[in-house]
């Protein structure tokens, strides 16, 4: 018998919905503290992802997160830090006079490949939200730290200016390969984050810029989280699903097919590292050697193949 995988349609993770997540064993959180939830919104609708920050005021995410809503203009906000009784948001406008959403000049609509995107959060234009989560309301810095502890200050200090920022992980080969990293995604949902992963081979394709594996918990609402290795690089930028169909032609005759879903992440080669340097001077970028990369089995060669012919 002879299978054979075909990509059937895409799923853009934008809006929220719910669905089950997969905990990934032996991950620490700590790689994940620069993911944090994003609202964004253009007066008429709003759309809720994830992004990752680079530097105290650039964070990335995907594109399609910010497209069409902020074509004109759109209010971001970012959580950074949540307590029991306070959070701390970010927040910045965007429009034609004063950008501050920046694409990737490759990044289509529907496409996984440079779904890239930056959010710049100027000093001089954002603002620190600092909310009273029982009364519903804004208070001012000095009303929220009266009541934090000394431990849920130092939080929101960090989380104002920024630590530990993950270094970008840039994927190089000239034809699909298998990665022999682990990799985590960060799900946060209802101030609860879940380390997300996946047991199976994922792949890496050259041609179209990403990495996909079957789909380990990938839903609606986490687009534009960072997509880390076990050491805590940033490898990869999390995209859509695809509905995939896996076809069997039995020898004797006949056949059978079953709906598969893979993840896809958006990768970084020298165009999105270019694109991102041109806007974060001094970023640190990892390139990964031959010993991040596999062959692909016999038995995922027609994958792989059918990805690269697309």
């Amino acid at each position: 018998m002879r299978t054979l995988l075909k990509f059937l349609s895409f799923l853009i993770l934008t809006s929220a919905i719910s669905g089950a997540a997969f905990a990934q064993k032996n991950m620490d959180v700590r790689q994940y503290n620069n993911t944090y939830e994003i609202a964004i919104n253009n007066g008429k609708s709003q759309f809720k992802c994830q992004a990752v920050r680079l530097s105290k005021d650039w964070f990335i995410t995907a594109a399609h997160c910010l497209v069409p809503v902020c074509n004109s203009a759109c209010t971001i906000n970012a959580r950074l830090a949540s307590a029991k009784d306070y959070e701390l948001e970010i927040s910045t406008k965007h429009s034609a006079g004063s950008q501050a959403v920046f694409l990737h000049s490759k990044s289509k609509e529907e496409q996984v490949s440079y779904d890239i995107a930056l959010i710049r959060f100027p000093p001089e234009k954002s603002n620190y939200l600092f909310k009273d989560k029982k009364l519903g309301c804004l208070v001012t810095q000095e009303e929220a730290f009266s009541k934090l502890n000394p431990s849920q200050k130092t939080d929101f200090t960090q989380a104002m200016q920024g630590v530990n920022f993950p270094t970008i992980l840039s994927l190089k080969t000239q034809t699909p390969k298998v990665l022999r990293v682990s990799l985590g995604v960060a799900s946060i949902w209802d101030y609860k984050t879940e380390i997300l992963s996946s047991e199976d081979y994922v792949f890496f394709s050259p041609k179209h810029n990403y990495i996909y594996t079957s789909n380990f918990g990938i839903r609606q609402g986490i687009s534009g989280s960072g997509v880390i290795t076990s050491s805590g690089e940033l490898a990869a930028i999390v995209s859509a699903v695809a509905n995939t169909q896996r076809v069997i032609t039995f020898d004797g005759g006949g056949s059978t097919s079953t709906n598969i879903a893979f993840s896809m992440f958006s990768t970084f080669d020298d165009s999105v590292l270019s694109f991102l340097k041109s806007h974060i001077p001094g970023l640190p970028v990892k390139k990964a050697g031959f010993n991040y990369f596999s062959v692909v089995p016999d038995e995922y060669r027609a994958l792989t193949e059918n990805v690269e012919a697309m």
